[in-house]
């Protein structure tokens, strides 16, 4: 027996579903010479006859009735053996507090897909809201700017970050500021969560030199923020991993003196990988 040609089984199941030669010659767009000559050397290939005609069309010989289950399954175990491998990717999910979004998640998912086959899953929340998704397993690790204390959590601590004043540019405080508490004299833009741990850590610092900003507008996006300071409506207080574009917005990011340093924190559930 010469090897059998897939194609051939292929194209005889095909004219067994369609019962007709000229049917599954124009499926094919072959001529009905060519499936004729094919049918023909897979039967003697076989060394049995498959099809008898019938006055419409053809049927399935027992030796053809035979043979189909088993050409089925030849034709599968190729089509599964060339198909490239699909393994089930994982999906890890991460949330992110909007101060780490654009900073420290990229940097770590970047590194995280040197050495892993994973697919991202990413959404922002506020801490309440993250607190809950990782300790009910809805997410597998958070970037937070407070730790969590929870058994099932293993917590690893990014280096602290500062906080610094964002002005627009030309501002009088970019060259001379006085002291913190000159802060107070200018309309501020606060960042609108205020359980937002770096929220309550700058009203704790400012509250240290007694200082009680005249709050014009609060926004929930930092971008936001540092787009309302660029255009003079106020200035504000963020975190330093956030101003790495704030020149190209238009305004810009000065360290403040005796301003406190904000921790990081990346929380996930114990045994995840």
């Amino acid at each position: 027996m010469e090897r059998l040609e897939t194609k051939d089984l292929e194209l005889f199941l095909a004219v067994a579903r369609n019962r007709s030669i000229s049917r599954t010659a124009d499926q094919l767009y072959m001529s009905q010479s060519t499936v004729t000559n094919r049918l023909q050397r897979l039967e003697r290939d076989l060394g049995c006859q498959l099809f008898t005609r019938t006055p419409g069309g053809v049927q399935l010989t027992e030796e053809g009735k035979r043979i189909y289950p088993l050409a089925e399954r030849m034709v599968d175990l190729e089509r599964r053996m060339l198909e490239p491998s699909k393994r089930a990717v994982r999906t890890l999910r991460v949330m992110s507090g909007r101060a780490f979004v654009s900073t420290d998640v990229p940097k770590c998912l970047h590194q995280i897909l040197q050495v892993a086959e994973v697919r991202l899953q990413v959404r922002m929340g506020m801490y309440e809201d993250m607190v809950e998704a990782l300790i009910g397993n809805q997410v597998d690790f958070c970037f937070l700017g407070e730790p969590i204390h929870h058994p099932r959590v293993r917590l690893i601590e990014y280096p602290p970050d500062a906080i610094d004043l964002v002005v627009p540019r030309g501002h009088r405080f970019v060259h001379d500021l006085p002291s913190i508490g000159a802060l107070a004299e200018e309309p501020f833009i606060a960042f609108a969560d205020t359980t937002a741990p770096f929220r309550r850590r700058i009203a704790m610092l400012l509250a240290k030199y007694n200082v009680y900003p005249d709050v014009r507008m609060e926004l929930d996006s930092i971008d936001g923020i540092k787009a309302m300071v660029a255009q003079g409506l106020g200035i504000s207080l963020l975190p330093r991993r956030t101003l790495h574009d704030a020149e190209a917005k238009g305004c810009g990011g000065h360290p403040l003196v005796g301003s406190a340093l904000l921790p990081a924190y990346l929380p996930g559930v114990s045994g995840c990988h």
